[in-house]
Formats: structure tokens, C-alpha cells, sequence
């Protein structure tokens, strides 16, 4: 009677194909009928075949669909309501992974709200505020000390400067006079590294790229000239607004001049050049940068010229300050020459839009 009656269900559902498809309903509500009379006090293998035997197909499939229907409408209620609760529960963390994710070299000094935090994971808020207050504590005393270090020895070495220079013969006071000088740049260098890591606690002010690159390069025009050496500026822009310190911008302007002057032979063109997106380019049509260095060309104390009169920090604060900013600084690979970049686009700034873009080699100029 069982059998005949399971090959009368399987010929109703339409064959074996769609009674394997329905087969994990069927036993759903098979389990779930089989604990219901378990509970008014049958075996479930009488009720069972009890189901088997007095139900027709046809109700049978009724009661599957129907009883599958409430349940995936039981299941879907209850995750709408856990993701709910669980989106619900977890804004106060979101909230604070947005104001953690936005603490920056910049903004050193913000912290976390204890007070609108979750109870649980107040503890947490406070040890990581905590640990913020000791990291701008030791970045404020580096800063000073490096800064308080390089002013302390300007004057003292100036002092020693003059009275070697008075004791020495003419002929010896040039040497001695290009070690002081190298000196002097040395500690200029380490004044101005400070600044760039210690730049983290300054505040931002808003300035004209085009502005701040054109004035460089005139400040730098006599220098570049006296040497030997042709300087221009071009910009595809009449300005481009920038959020940052422009005290730090212009030390790395002036350290890839400095740097296009020391390895370029005179007669060379150095040209600044500022683009529409916002990269600021240094170039030259020097001897270029080797193969060897090119991967360590930003690194401390790394100098192409091992003979020459560099630290080999100057292209070390250039790295620091576009780090800094939000930015890059990188060697472009150019046919001839060498090209540095200062890259400010990862930081979103645009041209100011009341201003019209200048026609492409249009305001080149000879400085």
C-alpha cells in the first residue's frame, strides 16, 4: 500500500526529475509533521505511513508547498531582522573607523570620542588615544630636537669659519671656504629634513601651485644662470589650487633645482613646468640618472656624485614632504636627461575652475 502509493506521488509531481528537486522539501516537511506527532504521542513510523496512506498527491504536495512557503518566509524575516540589528548595532563602530581612518600626519593631533563610543569597546578608544598621545609626544620632541640641534650649530660654525679663514694663506682659504660651505649645506639640509617630518604638526593653508613654482624659480633664476645654466617655466594652468604647507612645497622645488644644477654640466636647460592635474616636473638635459642609483635615488644619504659636494638628503626631504602631502615623488623615465616629478594628484586637487587653462606651450618662458 506504501509503494503504490509513493509511485502515485512520484507519477502526480510529474516523474523522478521533479521528485529529486522537491525531495529536501519533502523531507522538511516530513521531519517537521513527524515531531509534531511525536508530540501528541505517536511513533513517528505510524505517522508516517499513516501520512502515506490516507493522504492524496495531491493534498500532499499542497501541504509541502504551503509548509516550504512559511518557512523560507520565517527564514527571510529572520535575516532582514538580524542584518537590522546587525547594521543597526554596528553604526557607533563604523563611525569610528571613519574618524580613526582619517587621522593623518596632518591631523596628528585628533582623537577618537570616548564618550559616543560603545560601552564595550570603550576601553579600546581610550588605550588607542592613549597611544596617539605618546606617538605626537615623540614626534614633537624629534622635531624640536633636530630643528633646535641644526639652528645651535649655524652660528657656532660660522663663528669657526672666520677665524680659520684669518689664520690660513690665501691660497688654502678656497679649500677651506668649499668645506665650510658643504658644512653649511649640511646643516640646512637637516634643518629642512626636520621641518618635513616634523610638517606633520603644522597646519594646512590653501596656496597657487603655479604661484609658489614661478616664484621658486625666479628666487633661483640668478643662482642657475651664474652657473652656467638655462632655467624656464611652463604651465598648462594660470593656477592650481593646493591644500598644504607651502613653506615645505617650495623647500622641494628649491632641492630639485639645486640637485638639476649639481649633476648637469653648464650649458644645460633646466625647465619647471607645472600640468593641468596637478604634477609639478623638474627637468634637464643633463647626463640623466645611471641604472644603478635609479631605485635609491630617494634614499638618505645616497649621492649619484660620490665626489660631489652633496649630502645626499636633498632628494630624501623632496620624498618626505610629497609624503607629507598626501602625494609622490618620483624619476620619470625620460629619452635624455633626467625628469623629477612632484606628484600631488592622489590628493584630488583640481584647477580652479573661474581661471581658463592656458594654451599648451603658451606660457613658457626664459627666467
Amino acid at each position: 500500500m506504501t509503494r503504490r502509493a509513493l509511485m502515485r506521488l512520484s507519477r502526480t509531481l510529474g516523474g523522478p526529475s521533479l521528485m529529486r528537486m522537491l525531495a529536501p522539501l519533502v523531507l522538511l516537511a516530513v521531519a517537521a509533521t513527524i515531531l509534531f506527532a511525536m508530540a501528541n504521542g505517536d511513533t513517528p513510523e505510524e505517522h508516517a505511513m499513516s501520512l502515506l496512506q490516507r493522504m492524496q498527491p495531491a493534498r500532499l504536495l499542497a501541504e509541502i508547498t504551503n509548509s516550504a512557503t512559511e518557512i523560507l518566509l520565517l527564514v527571510s524575516l529572520m535575516m532582514v531582522g538580524v542584518y537590522l540589528t546587525l547594521h543597526i548595532g554596528l553604526r557607533p563602530l563604523r563611525r569610528l573607523s571613519r574618524l580613526a581612518g582619517d587621522i593623518g600626519p596632518a591631523t596628528i593631533d585628533a582623537r577618537l570620542p570616548v564618550e559616543s563610543a560603545p560601552r564595550e569597546v570603550a576601553p579600546l578608544v581610550e588605550a588607542f588615544n592613549a597611544a596617539l598621545d605618546r606617538l605626537e609626544t615623540g614626534l614633537r620632541a624629534q622635531r624640536d630636537f633636530s630643528a633646535n640641534a641644526a639652528h645651535e650649530l649655524r652660528t657656532p660654525l660660522a663663528t669657526l669659519r672666520a677665524q680659520v679663514e684669518s689664520l690660513l694663506e690665501p691660497g688654502e682659504r678656497q679649500a677651506a671656504s668649499e668645506e665650510f660651505e658643504r658644512l653649511g649645506r649640511l646643516i640646512a639640509q637637516l634643518l629642512a629634513l626636520a621641518e618635513a617630518e616634523g610638517g606633520a604638526l603644522g597646519a594646512d593653508t590653501r596656496f597657487d601651485l603655479v604661484a609658489l613654482s614661478q616664484d621658486v624659480a625666479s628666487d633661483m633664476a640668478s643662482f642657475i644662470l651664474s652657473s652656467g645654466r638655462t632655467l624656464s617655466f611652463d604651465s598648462a594652468v594660470q593656477a592650481l589650487s593646493l591644500d598644504g604647507q607651502a613653506g615645505l612645497v617650495e623647500t622641494a622645488l628649491r632641492n630639485l633645482l639645486e640637485n638639476a644644477v649639481r649633476h648637469t654640466p653648464p650649458g644645460a636647460e633646466i625647465l619647471v613646468a607645472v600640468t593641468a592635474d596637478g604634477v609639478v616636473r623638474v627637468s634637464d638635459d643633463g647626463p640623466g640618472v645611471s641604472t644603478q642609483i635609479r631605485d635609491r635615488v630617494f634614499e638618505r644619504f645616497n649621492r649619484g656624485n660620490p665626489s660631489g659636494a652633496g649630502a645626499g638628503l636633498g632628494l630624501s626631504i623632496v620624498r618626505q614632504i610629497m609624503e607629507r602631502h598626501g602625494g609622490a615623488a618620483r624619476l620619470a623615465s625620460v629619452e635624455r636627461g633626467a625628469c623629477f616629478e612632484l606628484d600631488f594628484r592622489p590628493q584630488g586637487h583640481r584647477c580652479d575652475q573661474s581661471v581658463a587653462p592656458v594654451p599648451a606651450g603658451g606660457n613658457r618662458t626664459a627666467m
